[in-house]
């Protein structure tokens, strides 16, 4: 099929097209696996080569696979971007920090005039290791809603004796359809690499975040790089390169600065200060490109005129200093702001310890506006089940290690809830080990009105565990009396939560997974339009092994749902490590093979930090009037982590790459930025009226069985979270009576 037989995509026509080039066998797209041509094992995989020309910019679509949460909650995941390869012995380089736009563009032009598809496994973007027979253009043309997500990754490669220490950062645009939520547009760009091809690394990066524009900020220095010396970059640098610029050329960071300079933005240069991370405040709210970073003075940096820095103390009143990275948020929380920082603090009364968080409301300068100083109390309570966690003298982390110049950006995240009230969360460690790998935790969120500037401020955790006698708090699931999934006892998958539900476990100590590490058990926190919260947590979950219900260790990906009544978050599992999806694109299933949490002696880079979700709701749209826990307050999540495809489909899942595994398996395992999403649409259209003409007739039969036999989301009309046979009757229903 070519490019004429599938309509060019706009607003609105996208669920039409796609129906149209389903007709025709085509229009599905990425998640993808190579085509082997070696024959043996999986090896080499269709990851891009960092310095390919081709790959520098590569426009794809990748469609949603549905599935729901531990209490039923309806979403959609797919691996939305790959890390690069690097050496050809692993499929990928190693996770980075990760992070997504803080909003959304919307009504504005696909970032790509064409997309490519494929509808077998072996179709791909990788112009070797992929079949180009396979793959199929689809154009784009009108408008659409567009986010950022960006990401960097690590290896370490031989050359000429020297092990070379790759980073690349990549970013991309994603467009979608609010008409097919489940159905993403993806232009991803390699922003900036630290070495030619073949040559010594000239310097080193910390990933920052990204802005709807396509604005990437890094920090980049040259901390045990191997030269040559002359190119060595110099001190602490900030570089911002706007993604839609980015030409074909590998673009090269050394202390010449830039070698696609056109594309990049060198906001800090060779400072003698050592900085954190950075963020950016969106280009959409402050009306041009804005870096926000921090320094080891106790500066905030405003970049309050385009590429020069200005510092402040402003954003932390009533401190001494300040801690970590500084995180920014789209949400306006304080009256007057464009946008909303926040870091951690050291209050004046502390002693010393990092026992605040500052939040302070930004201008369309970067300045300060207002700002407020959120100092821990005496005692810390959950406001679910009144467990009072002993904070033993511990304050916040999550700003030790490698974290401050690698990312993510950053340990404290800001909220505001669907009454106006401010929340802003961050990571405690008990005061029993002052080691970055203390298990010892809790989420800690403060909760105050920022419209009065001396309201009073509540306290509680929104999770926690204590390593001492190996307890945490319960989880909860649509799973039964039993709280065990798969035994269809009494209540499981009735789609609700309710008191009959037993709890399905709790959550972890990071020593009780047997991994060989100590800890963090959590990550920071990441917020949604509605201030539920999602992090990465080790969890003991309820599993029938025989007549025995033991407790399965693994990390999982948590949703705290709000309730604005009580200050409480209940947890939910929104996806764990081992669980399996079935790939729209690939025809292939993946298994969730690794989340990130720890590492050797700290919190991991690549776990989820405050950047990591949207705080606009979905489409930017209006959520006020749906309940907290809807999914449509997420305006997007990413996370980093490892997926291994069943290429051979015989269920098993090897990874030719992993320790003691098969090294003849055909199986291919990739490091990717994984997107979770909203797949639900505001406004639901009559389901009898499937393709939408106007008319119901045998158009909306055929429409509706194209997308139930794909599973996609648009088949979900009855809104479980599943694509089943509830859904045919709830369409035939509607079908046989004419209408809704």
């Amino acid at each position: 099929m070519n490019a004429s037989n599938c309509p060019s995509i706009g607003r609105h026509a996208v669920r039409a097209a796609a129906l149209l080039c389903l007709l025709a066998g085509a229009c599905v797209a990425q998640d993808s696996v190579s085509r082997n041509a070696n024959g043996g094992s999986g090896l080499p995989g269709d990851a891009l080569r960092p310095w390919t020309g081709s790959s520098q910019r590569t426009n794809y679509v990748v469609d949603l696979t549905s599935f729901a949460t531990s209490g039923g909650t309806p979403m959609g995941i797919a691996p939305l971007m790959k890390s690069g390869q690097v050496s050809t012995s692993r499929f990928t380089a190693l996770n980075g920090a990760s992070s997504i736009s803080q909003t959304l563009r919307r009504d504005t032009p696909f970032p790509a005039a064409s997309y490519s598809s494929w509808t077998a496994a072996g179709g791909g973007v990788n112009a070797t290791e992929n079949n180009s027979t396979l793959v199929t253009p689809v154009p784009a043309s009108g408008n659409a809603s567009v986010f950022g997500v960006g990401f960097m990754d690590f290896d370490e490669l031989l050359v000429s004796a020297t092990n070379v220490f790759t980073n690349q950062v990549v970013g991309g645009l994603v467009a979608f359809d609010p008409g097919v939520p489940d159905r993403l547009y993806v232009s991803r760009v390699i922003a900036a690499l630290n070495s030619p091809l073949g040559s010594n690394d000239r310097s080193q990066f910390g990933y920052g975040s990204v802005d709807a524009d396509g604005n990437l900020c890094f920090r980049a220095d040259s901390f045990g790089a191997s030269g040559p010396a002359t190119s060595l970059l110099v001190g602490d640098n900030y570089f911002r390169v706007r993604l839609a610029a980015r030409t074909a050329a590998v673009n090269v960071i050394d202390n010449a600065g830039a070698t696609n300079a056109a594309s990049t933005d060198w906001v800090l240069q060779r400072s003698a200060m050592t900085h954190a991370t950075p963020a950016c405040v969106p280009q959409d709210l402050a009306g041009r490109p804005l870096l926000v970073g921090a320094d080891f003075a106790g500066a905030m940096k405003l970049e309050q005129s385009p590429l020069t820095l200005a510092s402040t103390t402003a954003h932390r009143p009533a401190s001494i200093d300040h801690r970590g990275a500084v995180s920014v948020s789209g949400r306006a929380i304080f009256p007057g702001s464009v946008a909303t920082a926040a870091i951690l603090a050291r209050s004046s009364t502390g002693g010393g310890k990092t026992d605040a968080l500052s939040v302070s409301g930004l201008l369309t300068d970067g300045s300060v506006a207002v700002a407020r100083t959120l100092k821990l109390p005496a005692t810390l309570t959950d406001a679910c089940d009144s467990f009072a966690w002993p904070l033993g003298g511990g304050d916040f982390r999550h700003f030790d290690s490698q974290v401050t110049f690698r990312g993510g950006t950053g340990p404290v995240s800001v909220a505001l809830d669907q009454s106006g009230r401010a929340i802003a969360a961050a990571v405690l460690h008990n005061g029993s080990s002052p080691l970055a790998s203390n298990p010892f935790n809790a989420i800690a969120a403060a909760r105050f009105n920022p419209a009065d500037p001396v309201s009073a401020v509540q306290w509680t955790t929104i999770g926690w565990v204590n390593s001492t006698s190996l307890t945490g708090k319960e989880l909860q699931g649509d799973y039964g009396a039993d709280g065990i999934p798969g035994t269809a006892d009494a209540g499981e998958g009735d789609g609700q939560v309710t008191a009959t539900d037993a709890t399905i476990g709790r959550l972890a100590s990071m020593s009780e997974l047997g991994a060989g590490l100590i800890g963090p058990s959590m990550s920071t926190p990441t917020f949604d339009a509605a201030g539920n919260a999602y992090f990465v947590a080790a969890a003991a979950l309820k599993r029938r092994t025989g007549p025995q219900n033991p407790f399965d260790f693994k990390l999982v990906v948590v949703r705290g749902l709000y309730d604005p009544a009580t200050f409480c978050y209940s947890l939910e599992v929104l996806a764990e490590s081992g669980q399996v999806f079935t790939g729209r694109n690939s025809g292939r299933s993946w298994r969730l093979a690794a989340l990130n949490l720890a590492d050797a002696d700290s919190i991991s880079t690549a776990s989820i930090w405050s950047g990591s979700a949207m705080q606009q709701a979905w489409n930017g749209e209006d959520t006020s009037s749906l309940s907290p826990d809807a999914p449509q307050h997420l305006g997007g999540l990413v996370v980093s982590a490892r997926v291994v495809y069943d290429v051979n489909q015989d269920g098993l899942f090897n990874d030719p790459t992993a320790i003691g595994g098969d090294v003849n398996s055909v199986d291919e395992a990739y490091n990717a930025v994984l997107y979770v999403g909203n797949v639900t649409p505001l406004e639901s259209p009559c389901p009898a009226d499937y393709n939408q003409d106007g008319g119901v007739d045998g158009g909306d039969v055929e429409a509706f069985f194209f997308d139930w036999e794909l599973g996609s989301a648009a088949a979900d009309v009855n809104f479980d979270g599943g694509v089943d046979g509830g859904d045919l009757e709830v369409f035939f229903n509607a079908w046989s009576n004419g209408g809704c």
